[in-house]
């Protein structure tokens, strides 16, 4: 885009602005347009109206702005909120820091990019809606109000849903409150068929917290092959939701917890609490100095920009908040539980757990679930997705790297880690991967949202220009392509965009990559993921191209070269090469074996070991 007049007025745009509102300006005065995110700034673009991007103001130092969000998700360890929003002695607001990250990083982006703004233009008039027009009004006096055509929506607000039907994917999205009826009336009728397995409360269990069934399905199945009785707790995800599901769980004898173990008298009991708290938490927010200091950038207050998320996202959601922990509460009071699993510290349900787990002294296994970036410079982001041991008892890593990245970066005691390798990717060993067909399989990961240069336009159009190029690469090549998105919210919406330019590209938004990758002949990945992991166990050439850079540095999986780390421009000649070269396919491929060897143990018995270390914790 070229150079703008200056203009007279000033309008702030993001995704939420009447764009209808914005176009009453035209003709009228000279203006400058300047978005705020990428969806506003291609609806501007869609219809040819000029603007500029927040970016070209983005001069802050990037890795300074980040830290900044990440030390305002401590808010919730003031002593004004530990000691008054709290219940059964839960910490309510650090529930939902994993949900707050991002209105955060949004925030500050903008407010840094405002400021420059206004310094370079202080004489004109601004115009703003929403978040925008609470930030300028904190920078500047001559901004006015113009109205939101949306309401602000929260990244955990919709649960997506996907399924193949034949070729065909099907993929549709749903409320959170309509996905939480549909899965208690499915769990009623399922309790049903199963009898009410394992629900003598007289049985010790291992509660078994938001796992993925069929990920795990060997850590259920030899739960019953060692004698320990299991039930599964999810609030966020069903224990059962297909045919496989429901089998595993079947026989593993896995009871499942549901919320009719709560009645609505003990529901009517608390809610003067509720209300006591909403109106304690509205006090603490309009007024307290404390978090009013606390949330300062520059010397400059944000609360008044932090205060309505806050309200949205957690305090109109006390209802649902009481619920959840007055669940997991006479969870714990209804069933003799001796020790808990979880994959994640950071979720709702499973910090709630964790609290409750910790008060009764109950032992809690962190088993860790992905391949962790496990580099000093990560460390920020690591801690925010729940990598590191937190309020766990122990934790269960892979192997070597993990328990490394623990101690050196994470800081956890080497007491507290125990390397007993991962039961997820058990099954994989022994699936041999003959079947393969002539297709590339590319595994996109989604652009991080907890992240500053995860928003940034100019990276997400970098972004998606590389995910074109690559199509373009493998279609010149006649190579066939199979594209597998990340199971997040599609903000770029690749799907139509690829479908669009190379119809006879199949692009799956849902379902287990496992099948694809057994039948690729190589997999390409944009950056660091798991999938790396899944695609060397099962004897694949992995090509990594990282397509945003988030300054983490280097970490073990591309520094042992256990993949080709390549740029977009490089990959017909890698692709050649492991196509024509035998021994240089070979090679990848050992490599890839030999990062695998050393960075799992107990690769056929990590789930016999595992349950072996609960029983033996738990009998002493």
């Amino acid at each position: 885009m070229g150079k703008m007049t200056e203009g007279k007025k000033i309008i702030f745009v993001d995704s939420l602005t009447s764009i209808n509102e914005v176009e009453n300006f035209f003709d009228k005065e000279n203006i400058k347009i300047i978005t705020f995110d990428y969806s506003s700034h291609v609806e501007l673009t869609e219809k040819n109206i000029e603007h500029e991007i927040s970016e070209v103001y983005l001069t802050e130092d990037i890795g300074k702005l980040q830290r900044q969000c990440y030390e305002f998700l401590n808010w919730y360890d003031l002593d004004i909120i530990k000691k008054n929003i709290n219940f059964f002695n839960v910490n309510i607001p650090k529930l939902y820091n994993d949900q707050l990250i991002h209105p955060i990083v949004k925030i500050l982006k903008k407010f840094s990019e405002i400021k420059v703004i206004i310094k370079k233009f202080p004489n004109l008039e601004y115009f703003a809606s929403g978040d925008l027009f609470l930030i300028s009004k904190l920078l500047i006096r001559s901004i006015f109000e113009i109205q939101n055509s949306k309401k602000n929506e929260f990244y955990f607000d919709k649960i997506d849903i996907g399924t193949n039907i034949g070729k065909t994917n099907i993929k549709f999205s749903i409320s959170t409150s309509s996905y939480k009826k549909i899965k208690k009336t499915s769990e009623k009728l399922l309790e049903i068929i199963l009898k009410n397995q394992n629900k003598n409360l007289s049985k010790k269990n291992t509660l078994l917290v938001e796992l993925n069934t069929k990920y795990f399905k060997n850590f259920f199945l030899e739960s019953k092959n060692q004698n320990k009785n299991i039930l599964y707790y999810g609030i966020r995800r069903p224990g059962i939701w297909d045919l496989e599901s429901f089998k595993i769980i079947k026989n593993s004898q896995c009871g499942i917890i549901t919320p009719d173990i709560i009645n609505n008298t003990t529901l009517a009991e608390y809610k003067k609490k509720i209300s006591d708290i909403r109106e304690k938490f509205l006090n603490i927010l309009n007024s307290n100095k404390e978090l009013n200091d606390f949330f300062a950038i520059d010397n400059i207050s944000i609360i008044s920009v932090i205060s309505p998320i806050i309200e949205i996202l957690i305090i109109n959601r006390l209802d649902e908040i009481f619920f959840e922990i007055l669940l997991a509460k006479q969870m714990f009071e209804n069933f003799s539980i001796d020790s808990v699993v979880v994959i994640s510290e950071i979720g709702m349900t499973e910090q709630i757990v964790i609290q409750l787990a910790n008060q009764k002294n109950i032992p809690i296994l962190h088993l860790q679930e992905g391949l962790h970036i496990d580099t000093p410079e990560a460390y920020e982001n690591s801690k925010s997705q729940s990598v590191f041991l937190e309020s766990a008892s122990k934790y269960i890593a892979w192997g070597k790297f993990d328990k490394e990245n623990e101690i050196t970066n994470g800081k956890v005691s080497s007491n507290d880690i125990i390397e007993l390798g991962s039961p997820r990717f058990s099954e994989l060993n022994f699936l041999e991967s003959k079947n393969s067909e002539e297709f590339v399989l590319l595994a996109t990961m989604a652009p991080q949202i907890e992240e500053i240069n995860g928003i940034d336009v100019r990276n997400l159009e970098k972004y998606l220009k590389s995910i074109l190029k690559i199509c373009e690469i493998i279609t010149n090549e006649k190579m066939k392509l199979v594209i597998k998105l990340h199971p997040t919210v599609d903000i770029l919406n690749i799907s139509k965009i690829i479908q669009k330019k190379f119809p006879k590209i199949q692009v799956i938004q849902k379902g287990d990559i496992n099948p694809l990758i057994r039948k690729c002949s190589t997999l390409i990945v944009t950056g660091h993921s798991t999938v790396i992991i899944q695609a060397q166990i099962l004897q694949k050439p992995v090509i990594s191209i990282p397509l945003i850079n988030y300054n983490w540095g280097n970490p073990s999986v591309y520094k042992e070269k256990s993949c080709l780390l390549i740029k977009v421009e490089q990959l017909t000649v890698n692709l050649k090469k492991i196509t024509n070269d035998p021994l240089f396919k070979k090679e990848l491929i050992n490599r890839g074996n030999e990062f695998i060897n050393n960075c799992f143990k107990n690769r056929n018995e990590s789930s016999k070991l595992i349950w072996n270390y609960i029983k033996n914790t738990t009998n002493n």
